[in-house]
């Protein structure tokens, strides 16, 4: 039986972080070891954008006397990419605490000596499917021999070596910028935004925008947060589908052909991703997932007349990229840019007027779309055909293609080790509806 969770907060996510905002800001909860609680107290938003690249800032604390046993460093980021350092802490004795994305989870290093070669020692890990453009608040407390670490509404305690009792931070970094200490410790940087970063009270980013001389800006930094043109589609549950044209121009050509690519993300190890039919020839197409491995198969006339495969394990909720592409006799299809690999035949593929994603349409009649696999559950974005971009917008608002029963401008897709607290009585659609108007 397949299993696979989603969000039903379907309302639109998409928000324009630079305008002004004000939200609620937590303070240590006096006395308890619980982490944060919102107050009364209102501050401005406060946002920069990093661009994954040198970008990010360096901020340098006045030397003076020992600082409180109690510090606290908060934040909130959204960010596509499942890796990279958001912040890094320098401090005596070459010791250094970071916390860094990994494959859409937060987290928490603690980095002894001064060279890249120390192997980080992992104190907490907290979240999961981070890097669904979202909002994510991340509040680190420290408190003499153990640390507090938040990630949205779960905290975990960790204790700390005794080193850390008498430990002082001497510089922040944010964005992956080197370690004065380690250099080339940090090889991927974060590509995204931040927003409130906040040490022991003080707002960083404010500062950064004053021209306040503890703060150094390295490379291409911006106080705003650009809307992400990545529109993400989830397809939770056996009516869904996502039928879209097939370029005239493809569709029409004397050389014939077919290219189409798509990212999805899933943790079922089956489900189809795209069918569509054979111009002129009677055949049918069929890319899927079977055993966690992508498959394709070109069928007629009751019998397979071609099979590829290629990846393995891609149910681990990370996204993957997938293309499709035939040309002058020759498919091929791929997963992924890095390691994933390409299978290629030599074959002839011309698609027909019409590509269905996730499914097929529930009209037992329907000549045009049939499905012998299991059904989809997951999310898809970056959806390109004939090496054009899809506009899931002009989808959504019944101006391109057709769809059925999806979740359209979101990833609803949420960590599977979190179920629903009553999965017997939970439907993502029944709870969805009428609320969301696609």
């Amino acid at each position: 039986m397949q299993t696979a969770w989603f969000s039903t907060n379907c309302s639109s996510r998409r928000s324009l972080a630079s305008s002004a905002s004000f939200l609620w800001t937590g303070t240590p909860a006096g006395g308890s070891d619980s982490g944060w609680r919102p107050t009364d107290v209102l501050i401005a938003s406060n946002v920069v954008s990093l661009d994954g690249g040198s970008s990010g800032l360096v901020y340098r604390l006045s030397p003076g006397p020992r600082r409180p046993s109690r510090e606290a460093v908060s934040l909130k980021f959204k960010t596509l990419r499942n890796s990279g350092t958001l912040l890094h802490a320098d401090g005596e004795g070459g010791l250094g605490l970071s916390l860094e994305l990994e494959r859409g989870k937060l987290l928490l290093l603690l980095r002894q000596g001064r060279t890249s070669s120390s192997e980080p020692w992992l104190l907490a890990s907290l979240g999961s499917l981070l890097d669904d453009q979202h909002w994510h608040h991340v509040a680190v407390e420290r408190r003499s021999f153990h640390l507090n670490l938040t990630v949205d509404k779960h905290t975990e305690r960790v204790q700390m070596p005794a080193d850390f009792s008498h430990w002082d931070i001497q510089q922040l970094s944010v964005g992956a910028v080197q370690s004065s200490q380690k250099p080339e410790v940090f090889k991927r940087n974060f590509h995204g935004c931040l927003e409130n970063l906040l040490f022991n009270n003080l707002n960083l980013i404010d500062l950064t925008k004053h021209n306040d001389h503890h703060v150094t800006v390295v490379g291409n930094v911006t106080f705003s947060c650009a809307e992400s043109l990545s529109v993400a589609v989830t397809f939770p549950g056996p009516q869904s589908f996502l039928q879209l044209p097939m370029a005239a121009t493809a569709a029409a050509s004397s050389s014939g052909g077919v290219s189409v690519g798509f990212q999805f993300r899933t943790w079922n190890k089956a489900g189809l991703l795209l069918t569509f039919e054979l111009l002129q020839e009677g055949g049918v197409v069929w890319l899927y997932l079977s055993e966690a491995r992508l498959w394709l198969q070109i069928h007629k006339a009751g019998r397979a007349l071609l099979e590829l495969t290629r990846g393995s394990a891609l149910n681990d909720g990370q996204w993957h990229a997938v293309e499709l592409n035939s040309r002058r006799g020759h498919v091929t299809i791929a997963v992924d840019e890095e390691g994933g690999g390409v299978a290629h035949a030599s074959h002839s593929v011309t698609a027909g007027n019409r590509l269905f994603f996730g499914g097929c349409p529930a009209e037992e009649d329907s000549q045009e779309c049939k499905n012998p696999f299991n059904i989809f559950q997951g999310c898809m974005r970056l959806l390109s055909v004939d090496n054009q971009p899809v506009d899931l917008m002009k989808v959504q608002q019944r101006l391109l293609g057709n769809y059925s029963h999806l979740q359209i401008d979101m990833c609803g897709i949420i960590d599977r080790s979190e179920p629903p607290k009553n999965p017997s009585h939970w439907s993502p659609m029944e709870s969805c509806y009428p609320l969301c108007h696609f």
